[in-house]
Formats: C-alpha cells, sequence, structure tokens
C-alpha cells in the first residue's frame, strides 16, 4: 500500500514538472525572417518581415545588411500583444520593401536583436530566388480566409497601408508621373510654410569658447547646424569677420552628427566650420551673421522624425513622402551676431621689445658653424614653438658685437596642430656674416610673450654662441701687426703725423673743379626726371585702364615668385591658387575685363579678339584647368613643376601678342 502511494505521489511531481516546462516553453523566445515570396523577377519587388516574439524590454532591433537586395523603403514596425488562457504573448515586427541587385540565388543577412538584460537574439537567413523579368502576374495568391470576420480583422489597416506604400513605390520606380502631377499643386504652397515654426527645428547656431579677450588672443568659434527634421543646406555666406586673423580648423568633409538637448529637445548636431580667431583691435567686434540656403522637408503639422535623414537618401523621394503628407519647403538660415569685447594688452611691466606674441611658448636657438672665415657665412636659427598667433609674432632684434653683420631674417610658419588650438613653429633663420677675424660673444637672444591664463608677460632666453672667425682669402686688412697678423679694422683711422708744411695744396680754383659742377647738374637733371616720372605716374593714373595695363606682367610676375616659393615648400593648394591668380590677374589687367566678368567663354573671346594664336588659347584653357582640377578636384594630371613652367611661358607668350 505504501508503494502505491510513493508512485501516485512521482507521478503526480512529474506532472507538475512538466506543466511548468510547458509552460515555459510556450513563453519561449521566437525570431522569424520571412519574404513575401521565395521566389521572384529581377525587376519585382520583395516584403522581408522580421518578427520577434516574447521579448520583454526589446532595447535593439536591427537587420545587419541585405546583402544584394536594395532597399526600397521601411522599416514599417508593429506591435502586438495577446492573452491565451491566461498567458501573455507579445511580437514586434519590422517590415523592408526589398529589390534584388541581380539574378540567382542571394542570400539576406540574419537581423539581430538585444533586450535590456543584454541577451542577444539572431533570426534565420532568408534566400530567394531572382530569375529574368518579371513574376508579378503569376505570383497572385489567393485570397486568404479572415478568422476575424470582414469588419473585425485588426490587421487589416496595417496590410492596406503597406500595399500603398508599395504602390507608391512600383509607381516612383516606373517614372511616377500619375503620382507627381497629383503632386504639383500642393508644392506651389511651399512658401506659405510658417518659417518661425520651421526655424524651432531647424538653425544655424554660432558659440565662441570665450567672448572677452586681450588683443591677439585666440578665440575658437564653431557654426553648427541643429536639426529635428530631414534638410540639405549648405553656406550661402561666410561671416567677414573683420577685426580678426582666422585660421581655419580641420574638420571631415563628411562630419558625423552628434547629439544635443536644447529646451529640452533632442537635436541632431553637425559641424559646419570651425575656426580659431585673433583679434587685432580693441572695442566690441561682432561676428556678423552666417547664412545658409536649402530644403527642408516637414510634415504637414511640422513633427519631427525620429533620427535625421539626409535628402540624398536612396529613400527620400518627393512623391512618397508627398503622398505621406511631408513636403519640401525652401529655408534661409540666419545666425545670430555675436559680441566680442576686445581689450589692449596691459601696459604694466610691458618689454620694450614686445612682438606682439600672445599665447604660451618655448623658445630655441642653434648655430650652425661656432667656427668659420670672413668669407663664410652663419646660420643662427630661432625655433619658437607652442600655441597662439604664431603667424603674427615680429622676429626678435639681435644684438652683436662690431665685427659681425646680418641681414633680414627668412621666416616659415609651420602649424601642427589644429584640434583645439593652433599651434606649432615659427623657424627664423639670421644669416651672420663676420667681417673681421677675432673671437665673438653672441648675446642670449630675448622673447617676450603674453599669456592670457596668467595675465602677465613671460620673457625667455636662449643659450648664447662663441664663434671663433678666421682670416678668409679675401680678407684685406688696412694694418697689420710687426708679425703680420691681421687686425680689425677699425671705424677711427689714426691721426696722420705728416707736418703741416708737407700738405699739398690746390693750384687751381674751385670753379674750374668738375665736381663742383657736378654738384650743380645732378640735381637738376634728377629733378627734371622726377618731373616726368611724376607727370606720366600722373596720367597713368587718371587712366585705370591704362595703369593696370602697364602693370599687369610686373603683377604677374610677384605671383610667380610666390608660387615658386611655394612649390619648393611643396605647398600644393596655396602653389595652385597663386598660378591660378597670376594668369587670371593678368588677363583682367591686359584686357581690361573685369575680375568678376571673367569666365573661361569671355577669357576665349578677349583672346580671339586679340589675335592670339589657337594653340596658345589651348595652352591657356590648359593650365587654368589643371589649376582647378588641383583646387577642386581630387588633383591634376601634371606635375607642380610643369604646371610652373606653363604658366610662365604663357605669360611671356601674352605678353609679346597682346
Amino acid at each position: 500500500m505504501k508503494r502505491i502511494k510513493d508512485m501516485w505521489r512521482v507521478n503526480i511531481l512529474f506532472l507538475l514538472i512538466l506543466g511548468v516546462c510547458c509552460h515555459a516553453w510556450a513563453q519561449n523566445v521566437a525570431f522569424i525572417a520571412s519574404p513575401s515570396a521565395n521566389k521572384i523577377g529581377v525587376r519585382d519587388q520583395v516584403q522581408v518581415t522580421f518578427t520577434i516574439q516574447n521579448v520583454d524590454n526589446l532595447a535593439d532591433l536591427r537587420p545587419t545588411g541585405f546583402g544584394d537586395f536594395n532597399r526600397l523603403a521601411g522599416p514599417f514596425q508593429s506591435q502586438s500583444v495577446s492573452f491565451t488562457n491566461g498567458a501573455r504573448s507579445s511580437s514586434i515586427t519590422l517590415t523592408y520593401v526589398l529589390q534584388a541587385k541581380h539574378e540567382g540565388k542571394l542570400t539576406i543577412p540574419p537581423a539581430t536583436a538585444k533586450d535590456a538584460a543584454g541577451h542577444t537574439y539572431q533570426s534565420n537567413p532568408i534566400t530567394i530566388e531572382v530569375v529574368p523579368g518579371s513574376l508579378a502576374q503569376q505570383q497572385r495568391r489567393p485570397a486568404r480566409s479572415n478568422p476575424f470576420g470582414d469588419d473585425d480583422d485588426p490587421f487589416a489597416a496595417m496590410q492596406q497601408q503597406l500595399a500603398r506604400m508599395q504602390q507608391l513605390q512600383q509607381q516612383m520606380m516606373q517614372g511616377g508621373a500619375p503620382m507627381q502631377q497629383q503632386q504639383q499643386a500642393p508644392q506651389q504652397n511651399d512658401a506659405t510654410a510658417n518659417d518661425a515654426e520651421i526655424k524651432k527645428d531647424l538653425f544655424i547656431k554660432v558659440s565662441v569658447d570665450k567672448s572677452k579677450v586681450h588683443v591677439g588672443e585666440q578665440i575658437t568659434t564653431s557654426y553648427k547646424l541643429y536639426s529635428r527634421i530631414p534638410m540639405q543646406v549648405s553656406f550661402s555666406k561666410l561671416p567677414s569677420l573683420n577685426g580678426f586673423w582666422t585660421q581655419d580648423f580641420e574638420i571631415p568633409r563628411q562630419p558625423k552628427p552628434t547629439e544635443e538637448v536644447v529646451d529640452g529637445k533632442k537635436y541632431q548636431v553637425f559641424l559646419l566650420k570651425k575656426s580659431a580667431l585673433f583679434p587685432q583691435e580693441t572695442g566690441t567686434l561682432q561676428l556678423d551673421p552666417a547664412e545658409a540656403k536649402g530644403v527642408a522637408r516637414i510634415a504637414q503639422k511640422l513633427r519631427p522624425m525620429n533620427g535625421t535623414l539626409m535628402m540624398n537618401d536612396p529613400f527620400f523621394n518627393n512623391a512618397f513622402f508627398n503622398a505621406m503628407g511631408y513636403k519640401d519647403v525652401n529655408v534661409h538660415l540666419v545666425s545670430t551676431p555675436v559680441n566680442i569685447t576686445v581689450t589692449q594688452l596691459p601696459e604694466k611691466d610691458k618689454p620694450a621689445d614686445f612682438g606682439g606674441a600672445v599665447g604660451n611658448f618655448t623658445i630655441a636657438a642653434k648655430l650652425d658653424k661656432p667656427e668659420l672665415t670672413t668669407d663664410d657665412v652663419a646660420a643662427l636659427t630661432l625655433t619658437i614653438s607652442g600655441s597662439g598667433n604664431l603667424k603674427l609674432i615680429e622676429a626678435p632684434k639681435l644684438t652683436l658685437p662690431n665685427g659681425i653683420n646680418t641681414y633680414d631674417p627668412q621666416i616659415v610658419d609651420t602649424i601642427t596642430g589644429r584640434s583645439t588650438t593652433i599651434s606649432g613653429s615659427k623657424i627664423i633663420t639670421y644669416a651672420i656674416t663676420p667681417h673681421t677675424p677675432g673671437d665673438f660673444d653672441i648675446p642670449p637672444v630675448a622673447f617676450t610673450y603674453f599669456n592670457p591664463q596668467t595675465g602677465t608677460y613671460t620673457t625667455l632666453h636662449t643659450q648664447g654662441f662663441k664663434m671663433h672667425v678666421k682670416a678668409g682669402k679675401h680678407y684685406n686688412p688696412s694694418h697689420t701687426t710687426a708679425d703680420n697678423t691681421p687686425i680689425a679694422i677699425k671705424d677711427i683711422h689714426d691721426i696722420s703725423a705728416q707736418p703741416l708744411g708737407e700738405l699739398k695744396l690746390r693750384s687751381y680754383p674751385l670753379l674750374l673743379a668738375p665736381g663742383y659742377w657736378v654738384g650743380y647738374f645732378v640735381p637738376v637733371v634728377a629733378f627734371l626726371l622726377l618731373a616726368v616720372w611724376k607727370r606720366r605716374n600722373d596720367e597713368l593714373s587718371r587712366d585705370n585702364v591704362l595703369l593696370r595695363n602697364k602693370r599687369a606682367n610686373k603683377i604677374a610676375l610677384q605671383r610667380l615668385i610666390t608660387a615658386k616659393k611655394l612649390l619648393a615648400t611643396n605647398e600644393t593648394k596655396p602653389f595652385y591658387e597663386e598660378i591660378s591668380k597670376a594668369i587670371w590677374l593678368y588677363l583682367s589687367d591686359k584686357s581690361g575685363i573685369p575680375l568678376s566678368a571673367l569666365s573661361r567663354e569671355t577669357a576665349k573671346a578677349a583672346l580671339m579678339a586679340r589675335s592670339v594664336p589657337e594653340a596658345l588659347q589651348n595652352k591657356f584653357e590648359s593650365v587654368i584647368w589643371e589649376c582647378e582640377t588641383a583646387l577642386y578636384a581630387s588633383g591634376g594630371s601634371k606635375s607642380k613643376a610643369v604646371t610652373y613652367d606653363d604658366a610662365v611661358k604663357i605669360i611671356s607668350d601674352l605678353e609679346g601678342v597682346i
């Protein structure tokens, strides 16, 4: 009897465990991907649905890609919750409309999902056979029975909406003429949109890191586009920034948006321009507004869309969105002006040799030849490194001993940092030429800068150098010692000890001396030449066209010299800018056509009117095309040296023809 009772207990326990397991199995997660057809034509569309069931607190649901299919529409999301015998079940569905890229057996990769607890789920892959042509007429499905009845189907509205979207998409793929005709009338009313409402969801903002600075102190300014609606805009007018020296920061050509919350609303933010400004005058300076123009796509009630959809999205089609209640409007965005208060640098403790450096710097010095002859030239190099107004720093003045000369230094600015501050180095090279032998002490060089963080002046000193100079082959001293050792030339010679009676007097009158009359005639001749030159210059000044014509070759030559220096330092963009300006300005000055009216067509007409040979015209167009390609495209087809030589030859040949 006891054994029978034990068996009943075991059976009851087994049934309870089985019931719990069945209930748990009923609640298991199911993640299924299914197509509307397993075989389609290459011109047909297919509807793919990803359905995940019984996942609470779903955090992420997305496809990993569509393989060899193009996405035409979607995602369209739906969610349902049902109760069966007291058991709850839920499902979330994402639907996409796709079209195959080519024929064959194509596979759509699995989609992935993740819940709030960190569990990851994956759907099944889908394989679809794609054949030539279209099977749309052959794959009409028979009508399915409606278990809810004709009036109570909860999915009927969703299916009608998906069918309507698919029909609209089919019309767009085939040209969309009927839809475009229907939407022409509403498009004419775009100008009546409420600009004030649009600008709550789309605007430009200029931000600065500081609004009160000293002269020469860096200000970082950012131009940002804030958007909550699909749009495509670009700058139409940049601020002139009068009173500032500017240096742009490098930003990606296709910047990724960030998210910011403004007045409780989340915006997608695009960084359009970032610059470092260095004020050059005191007072209240204004950053005048930046302007942008473009097109924004809005809902009839201006409801923002989730995420940022750019106008180049494959699904961003006028006919489709007009049918869905969206419309395009032209927008003109203007930023708010920003005032900057600029004060003068403090006069307290300001050194007399202050060269205008503002920032935080270090200095180093190097002498390449501590031993040399009077025939040699040494180079003293100062390297000023740090962050601040590097390009505006004046070269420090050298204090050299008697017997050593120097000339204007060569200066090279190297900007190496453009992330948050303008940093780099200013390399100043002094050429030192000794003209007397001996041992010399070159004193340390002082460099002073103003540190805006501490509000004080800081003076740095380099190390001093010793220089030993020997007499060179071309050294010609005026005096030597007893052992023929050369000594330095003195600025004041010794007083002559010759007796006064031995001095020779002139034996002819002063009026007969040639130098006397030369002293009269030279100023007169110089005055006449100056008068003639001034008269000719006044005539040229009155005739501006003639003046520009006369000076065209000189101005072009100066630009070509600058271009040659840029070629030596391998600065690509400034080099092509100088070449392009040299040729265009030369032709503008020679032809009398304003630079704003010059184009390839007007330039060709001007050259033909002056009987310029066709070969020279083609050479002119070739160099202009090379410069434009290098400046605004991926690069030119010729080397910079060849382009420079061609530009020099063109201007030389045109000078002989025009």
